[in-house]
């Protein structure tokens, strides 16, 4: 199972430090989401600045590692555009970014947009094949490093799952401990689908905080809990995990500590 983080801080210096720290722990991939409007929860450094620039940024200043956005809202964004962002990245990284794409989480801002939040299904599927014939036809510059355009994946629910299996490509779900997470893998198995992605919360100690944090779906506790939390996606055939670790810089450090000394090496070598 790859394991992945996302570089999160309260400020530049904050982010910087802590991506530093990922992945001298072991981390292969820096996640970042994807988002317009200011959010109490996802404000500048831990969630706010546009994910593609700063993707770059990561990926200028760790070129061993893979970089990936998760996900690209495609009702919210110019497919013109994203094609040509994503095949940059897919040069600059020499074929280690990962477009995870969706159908968007938030309704005011596909209403921002004019997009009707009950359309976000059929405009993820309209522009995601819009998307793939802009890196095989077309005049848009520059042409993807990888033949055929950067690795997509898909993330959301039971309909994008169904979509993801019916196009053989990658899903990534979210939000879910492993006994929520169980029967969405086995019907992930029943449909024949290939690499199954989580992306999930994940904090050291047993003091959680309160508010928006408690809808995340934490993955927390010791060190012992939070190993056999993975053990647990793993043995069900999650192939690769997107970690956001704590709720502020402090704790996101100390549960970097945890697993880097306690949890990593163990998930390695069991």
């Amino acid at each position: 199972m790859r394991i992945g983080a996302s570089p999160y801080g309260s400020d530049r210096a904050a982010a910087l430090d802590f991506a530093d720290h990922l992945v001298a722990a072991g981390v292969d991939t820096l996640w970042l989401g994807d988002g317009m409007f200011i959010r109490p929860d996802f404000a500048m450094w831990r969630g706010g600045l546009e994910t593609m620039t700063s993707l770059a940024w990561f990926a200028g200043r760790h070129p061993s590692v893979r970089v990936g956005i998760t996900a690209a809202v495609l009702p919210l964004r110019d497919i013109d555009w994203l094609a040509r962002e994503a095949a940059t990245l897919d040069h600059l990284t020499e074929g280690k970014f990962i477009l995870a794409v969706a159908a968007g989480f938030w309704a005011d801002e596909l209403e921002y947009r004019g997009i009707a939040p009950e359309r976000r299904g059929a405009e993820l599927r309209e522009r995601l094949s819009t998307l793939r014939d802009r890196w095989t036809d077309g005049p848009l510059s520059p042409r993807p490093f990888t033949p055929g355009g950067p690795p997509i994946w898909l993330a959301g629910a039971a309909a994008t799952m169904r979509s993801a299996a019916a196009l053989n490509l990658p899903f990534q779900s979210s939000r879910a401990l492993p006994d929520d997470l169980a029967p969405v893998a086995a019907r992930w198995k029943e449909l024949g689908g290939g690499l199954l992605a989580h992306r999930i919360y994940l904090e050291a100690g047993d003091e959680v905080a309160d508010g928006v944090q408690l809808n995340r779906h934490i993955l927390s506790g010791s060190a012992e809990q939070l190993l056999d939390g993975l053990e647990r996606f793993r043995e069900m055939g999650v192939g690769d995990i997107s970690l956001v670790l704590g709720h502020d810089d402090a704790s996101a450090r100390a549960t970097l500590d945890v697993l880097a000394s306690d949890v990593f090496p163990q998930l390695s070598a069991s």
